[in-house]
């Protein structure tokens, strides 16, 4: 028997301020869904290979989609077997059948049509062969409303990083990316590929094709001008004179080749992980090699965009004995005029975004930093990374990593944020327990073998694919308004641009009262619209952690009256 399964249970975990990881990023495994097996607290299961000691399995089984991400009123899954005929289950994201049959082969292959489905995120599970040498096979995919053609622009507060290349990365994950509204991709130029003899620069087919992708898709490159060259400083962290002038001109070079205009300077400095400088993880080394890349950059394109310091934690602080933190020390040091855009990786999972808006080491606390310093005046800053990893050691579900991602936008853009690039689009393995392996909004590929004859062509959705899509619909274009002024743990937070949309949540199950003059539009987080209509000028509304979109001749949101 030969079998597969996804999912992981809501439990609760302590908050960390940051995400403590080793050298390589990414994660989430791929995952597929028991049909049966689907919790209403959406327990999704990763694909995991079946005990060795198993039989193997009679038939083979594939989803062969290219895509598993369709939008509404098109599609069908595409799989394929060794076996006559397939029995199959739809389960929505509750794990309730929405759908099921059998499906009798043709030539190897049969589809099932999913243009009917109204938008959400749906499990799929096939089953192959008899009782006693099954195969089955558990997926994912979504059914999302289009994402309007003018999202994706410049302006758009939508972003992931990516690592194409990586396995399991194809260029096919850009077109999903496109599909749900993301506008930018954060990507890694590494100096020593570039740059293979002083001041001669190649570059690799590889980066090049993934640019050509990109600019067809209408996405905007942010290019981290990252790592070291053996060829400068002994191979560390550029800090000399000679390897700092030769990392700008590198990060020169690569803009212009590319007709690019956005570069972050560096990876993570104050960290071990990406630094091994010479001079140290401080806010002063840091400094120099960002006006080393800001001078190089800007002598050769002035109109070019240098974001830094891409921190690890957001670093707004000041220790007991009085030194500062990097944050107030680079601003202090003159920081602000050798950048155009202010990057942190502030992660803080498994906790919400929510405390972002707080004061002190917080987005609105550097907010307010950079204003005293920049005589009253904002600085773009833009969440580089930022993201929930879904393995079962951190206490965050697929479910609450989608509402995180809704949330994160509404927090983030009502406190200066102007771009956020989700950490990260794919996952980077399969290992359910490794941290760095799950935090994607879209699965690994299955590869079939000899002990588990299964595959998926596709990157699967997770739920955050889905809320990626939906938010990207309802916020494009708009810009934040103000909030209805609600206390925690619930909130309201108002966006404008044609029409007014609130995004309306709690992060504890609290009813809300929304009062209005006429009928009000709600979408869910899974991209379903309903209309509410008022009894006497208010309605109540059930506010819980899965953020609601409310749209309408809505006056104001308070907390429901008896």
């Amino acid at each position: 028997m030969t079998n597969t399964s996804i999912g992981t249970g809501d439990t609760a975990g302590s908050r960390r301020p940051r995400r403590d990881r080793p050298g390589s990023r990414r994660r989430s495994p791929f995952a597929r869904v028991p049909a049966l097996a689907l919790a209403p607290a959406l327990a999704l299961s990763l694909i995991v290979a079946f005990p060795p000691s198993a039989p193997a399995a009679t038939h083979t089984l594939s989803v062969t989609s290219p895509s598993l991400i369709f939008q509404r009123g098109q599609g069908a899954v595409e799989f394929g077997s060794s076996a006559a005929s397939v029995s199959w289950t739809v389960t929505d994201e509750q794990g309730t059948r929405v759908r099921g049959g059998t499906s009798w082969l043709s030539g190897g292959k049969a589809t099932i049509p999913v243009s009917d489905l109204a938008p959400g995120y749906f499990g799929l599970s096939l089953h192959a062969g008899s009782s006693t040498d099954p195969t089955d096979l558990r997926t994912s995919f979504a059914v999302i409303e289009p994402v309007p053609d003018s999202v994706i622009a410049p302006a758009s507060p939508f972003g992931a990083a990516v690592h194409i290349g990586r396995a399991g990365w194809g260029l096919n994950v850009l077109d999903e990316a496109r599909k749900t509204g993301i506008a930018h991709i954060r990507e890694d130029a590494w100096w020593h590929r570039f740059e293979t003899a002083k001041g001669s620069y190649t570059f690799p087919a590889a980066f090049s094709t993934e640019m050509e992708r990109v600019r067809a898709l209408g996405i905007t490159p942010l290019i981290i001008a990252n790592g070291a060259n053996s060829l400068y400083d002994n191979g560390r962290t550029p800090s000399s004179p000679e390897g700092i002038a030769a990392f700008g001109k590198f990060a020169a070079a690569v803009l212009k080749h590319y007709d690019q205009s956005n570069v972050e300077v560096l990876n993570e400095y104050n960290a071990d992980t990406f630094n091994n400088s010479a001079c140290g993880k401080s806010a002063a080394c840091y400094l120099e090699v960002l006006k080393g890349v800001n001078k190089a950059v800007k002598a050769a394109d002035p109109g070019a965009s240098v974001v830094g310091p891409a921190t690890i934690g957001i670093g707004n602080c000041v220790h007991a004995d009085g030194t500062k933190c990097f944050a107030p020390d680079l601003i202090d040091r003159g920081g602000l005029k050798a950048m155009d855009a202010y990057s942190v990786h502030p992660y803080h999972y498994p906790g919400g975004p929510e405390w972002l808006g707080s004061s002190g080491d917080t987005i609105a606390g550097l907010r307010q930093r950079i204003r005293a310093a920049n005589g009253g005046k904002d600085k773009p800053i833009i969440l580089s990374e930022m993201g929930w990893p879904t393995d079962t050691g951190h206490g965050t579900t697929e479910r609450q990593q989608a509402d995180n991602l809704i949330r994160l936008y509404a927090i983030g853009l009502a406190n200066g944020v102007t771009r956020v690039y989700w950490y990260d689009l794919v996952d980077d393995g399969s290992d359910p327990a490794d941290k760095e392996k799950n935090f994607g909004m879209l699965r690994q590929p299955v590869t079939a073998t000899a002990a588990n004859p299964v595959s998926v062509t596709a990157n699967a959705p997770k739920p955050a694919a889905v809320a990626q899509a939906v938010v990207a619909r309802m916020l494009g274009g708009k810009t934040y308004a103000g909030n209805d002024g609600l206390a925690a743990p619930a909130y309201s937070v108002r966006f404008t641009g044609s029409g007014t949309t609130r995004v309306v949540w709690s992060t504890t199950a609290r009813n809300l009262t929304v009062s209005a003059t006429g009928p009000v539009t709600l979408v869910d987080s899974w991209g379903r619209r309903s209309v509410r209509q008022p009894t006497d000028g208010r309605f109540t509304l059930e506010a819980g952690p899965s953020p609601v979109f409310v749209e309408g001749p809505v006056t104001g949101v308070g907390a429901a009256t008896p």
